[in-house]
């Protein structure tokens, strides 16, 4: 066990997506989500897909060693959390929904990984 996985160290990061603010983030998708529309879920589908696949990785990363580490995997699925990330901003504001989640999301790469790490807590505790 690792005594030193702790939020609080988490938080001392650079770049850090607190989990409040992750919630604000997947809150406002939410509060911006049209109703009864096919293609949005869609999007929203492929993006969440993205989301849990790469947050199940990245929990398991640390206990894969490291000659077995498929570094390439990793990054081709972080990116695609990204790219399906992009197409659902994208189409929303296409329709002229509030897409501001995005840009308070940013660009670095590992604020939208903790993002995703988040969404899939989530979905995960909603399965209960």
């Amino acid at each position: 066990m690792n005594k030193d996985l702790k939020y609080e160290n988490y938080l001392t990061q650079p770049n850090p997506l607190p989990f409040e603010e992750a919630m604000e983030i997947y809150e406002a998708i939410l509060q911006n989500s049209p109703e009864d529309d096919e293609e949005f879920e869609e999007f929203w589908d492929l993006a969440l897909s993205a989301m849990t696949v790469y947050a199940d990785l990245r929990a398991n990363w640390k206990q894969i060693r490291k000659g077995q580490r498929d570094n390439d995997g990793r990054t081709r699925k972080h990116d695609n959390v990204i790219h399906t990330l992009n197409l659902l901003s994208g189409m929303m504001e296409q329709r002229g929904l509030d897409v501001s989640w995005r840009k308070q999301l940013g660009d670095q790469r590992k604020r939208i990984g903790d993002f995703a790490c988040y969404v899939a807590m989530l979905y995960g505790l909603s399965a209960r």
